[in-house]
């Protein structure tokens, strides 16, 4: 049976938001609740959350927050360290279907009432004090502090590999936004993701003939976005969506060098 989660009112979600701001640093801890009155449920699809489910999965992603060092500020090695970490604590420790984890309302929720202290971490606000709404209300969900990382978790998925959320330490931050960011396209087929995904990391143990992996990777992303205009994906088995992503990321090599 799937998870329901608490949905917040979009007036509670700006007052919170506005809320951060009133806040300086190392109060956020002030805002955390396992509830909101403000908070609505789906009338059906599942059972609702418990508080003690909602506990539990708090204190996980605290968890790997204080493994990298919070509530210090992260550095680039220790947020893609933190992010790989809670996209699997998300994926696997949250039971959402994803009709559920389409829902802007969940993520504000979780961003600003359970775990806004950590999302303030992870993405402080910026030289001017203002934090980013779409990291907080759930605006864009490609890029909301914690909902990008279930999206990840979701898509890189290998449940039959010997670890399944292996896919997730192969790119960093920068690199993983260029393919998931292309949402329309490549990122609309979880297979060629995984593939483009599997190709990177094979790539990297046997070298790029001169070209860095990420002027491959990103060359080979250019040509798959033409091809996919015409081109149905999901019409292809596994086996020939790899060989697929393998070809067009030797093309782009012989390109580059």
């Amino acid at each position: 049976m799937s998870v329901l989660y608490p949905r917040l009112l979009p007036g509670e979600s700006d007052r919170l938001f506005a809320e951060l701001h009133r806040l300086g640093p190392g109060e956020h801890k002030k805002m955390v609740a396992g509830h909101s009155s403000r908070a609505v449920y789906a009338a059906t699809g599942g059972r609702r959350v418990t508080r003690d489910e909602l506990d539990d999965l708090r204190h996980a992603v605290l968890a790997a927050a204080q493994a990298q060092g919070f509530p210090e500020p992260p550095g680039s090695a220790r947020r893609n360290a933190f992010d790989q970490q809670t996209a699997r604590i998300l994926h696997e420790q949250s039971l959402m279907v994803p009709g559920e984890a389409a829902q802007r309302q969940v993520w504000s929720f979780l961003a600003l009432v359970l775990l806004p202290d950590i999302c303030v971490w992870r993405w402080p606000a910026n030289d001017d004090g203002q934090y980013l709404a779409d990291r907080f209300k759930g605006l864009d969900l490609t890029r909301h502090a914690l909902a990008r990382l279930w999206t990840r978790a979701h898509v890189l998925h290998e449940p039959e590999a010997p670890e399944p959320y292996s896919l997730l330490s192969v790119l960093g931050e920068a690199d993983l936004d260029q393919i998931m960011a292309r949402r329309g396209s490549i990122a609309a087929s979880p297979a060629l993701v995984r593939a483009v995904v599997r190709g990177h990391r094979d790539a990297e143990r046997s070298g790029d003939g001169g070209a860095t992996a990420r002027a491959v990777l990103r060359e080979s992303l250019v040509r798959l976005l033409r091809l996919t205009a015409f081109l149905d994906v999901d019409s292809l088995s596994e086996s020939e969506t790899d060989h697929l992503a393998r070809m067009i990321r030797l093309e782009a090599r012989m390109s580059l060098t």
